[in-house]
């Protein structure tokens, strides 16, 4: 058996890559304890869902997309 190594589940480093804003709505934040802490409605959740749902349907490469096809019961 090989020995244990930890490596960081995420670890940080530059992010390049593009990012774009969908919604405030349903979003906000309040202070607690000296601490901001973020809210999140679960409207906000489900149109953000929505989107990724979208970008995934219409923006990846068609590759990538039968790949994704070939792993899932989907025809």
């Amino acid at each position: 058996m090989s020995e244990f190594h930890h490596q960081a589940p995420l670890p940080l480093g530059p992010d390049d890559a593009p990012y774009r804003l969908v919604t405030t709505d349903h979003v906000g934040s309040f202070g607690a304890n000296g601490k901001t802490f973020l809210t999140v409605e679960p409207e906000a959740l489900t149109r953000l869902t929505s989107e990724a749902m979208r970008d995934i349907a219409h923006l990846l490469r068609p590759g990538h997309l039968a790949q994704l096809r070939a792993r899932s019961d989907l025809p």
